[in-house]
């Protein structure tokens, strides 16, 4: 709905895995059990936020931010769009890797 904030919380369990076929032993370590994000809706702009921690002593999380806006040149079903990402669990391959960056691009909206 446009012009709106929304929450969600979303949570997860990992399966545990044989030791020797675990490839990924210390993942929760890393991403947690779960992350908050918080979306506002405002005159055809989406922005969003999601906060991530372990809830550790040692304190890994991660926070994502992302922007999306109108492209009227181009037309109503294509938006830009900018997202910063800063902390551990952005992917599978380096999930114990703090990773900071910043992404551009374009988004495909409301096809109906």
């Amino acid at each position: 709905k446009k012009d709106s904030f929304n929450l969600l919380l979303k949570t997860w369990y990992r399966i545990p895995e044989d030791e020797d076929d675990d490839d990924n032993p210390d993942l929760s370590s890393y991403v947690g059990y779960g992350e908050l994000w918080g979306m506002l809706y405002w005159k055809n702009h989406r922005f969003s936020l999601m906060l991530r921690n372990n809830l550790r002593s040692e304190n890994k999380g991660a926070v994502q931010v992302d922007w999306s806006f109108p492209l009227p040149l181009i037309g109503d079903k294509v938006c830009g769009y900018i997202q910063y990402f800063n902390g551990y669990g952005e992917g599978l391959l380096d999930y114990n890797t703090s990773i900071n960056r910043i992404s551009a691009g374009f988004m495909l909206v409301d096809w109906k």
